[in-house]
């Protein structure tokens, strides 16, 4: 008896409920399982990157030109941002075609691999120097024993620490500068 007078209590409030009689109570119960169905299925998730903290604008828009580039192996969407005069491609003398052209005789000619090169500095910490936003953070460090153990961890995708630190000398790797203004002033190796 009693299961049979709890189902007829349920199903006549259910009724009143769902045949709209309940008044206020009903139709707010029904507002709120609409808007909770219509947020769940419109929900959209996106990730963005954010830009490295404490990067110029002009800066971070040219890092991410050279990155997608150099990611890319597309040599001639370098050429745009390397400017006309004062770029430092080589310590020796200026290459005919200019530093598109040397690197990629580095490419066919050495075990050198300026862009994919490039790509790794730009993934690395910068450092800020006499007003040039240097990567790697490494362009300032000394000596191999000024790193850190986590110093050390980042730079391992360059390979071999003593391949690019020359002891007295420091870091001498492939390191690309932009200036403030988003200007690329130089992306070379040695010394």
């Amino acid at each position: 008896m009693r299961v049979k007078r709890i189902g007829l209590i349920v199903g006549t409030v259910a009724l009143l409920v769902l045949g709209g009689a309940a008044g206020w109570f009903g139709a707010r119960e029904t507002e709120d399982a609409e808007t909770v169905t219509v947020t769940t299925t419109t929900a959209v998730t996106t990730t963005v990157d954010a830009p490295e903290p404490g990067l110029p604008e002009a800066v971070a828009k040219t890092r991410d030109a050279l990155l997608e580039a150099a990611e890319a192996g597309d040599y001639e969407a370098l050429r745009p941002l390397v400017p006309d005069t004062g770029f430092e491609y080589t310590f020796g003398s200026p290459v005919p075609g200019g530093p598109i052209a040397y690197w990629q005789e580095l490419e066919r000619t050495t075990d050198e691999e300026p862009l994919a090169s490039l790509a790794k500095v730009l993934r690395m910490p910068y450092t800020l120097s006499r007003g040039l936003y240097v990567w790697p953070f490494a362009y300032v460090v000394a000596s191999i024993d000024d790193l850190t153990a986590h110093e050390r961890e980042l730079l391992a995708p360059l390979g071999p620490l003593e391949s690019v630190f020359v002891e007295g000398t420091g870091y001498l790797g492939w390191r690309a500068g932009i200036r403030a203004d988003g200007t690329w002033v130089f992306f070379v190796a040695g010394d």
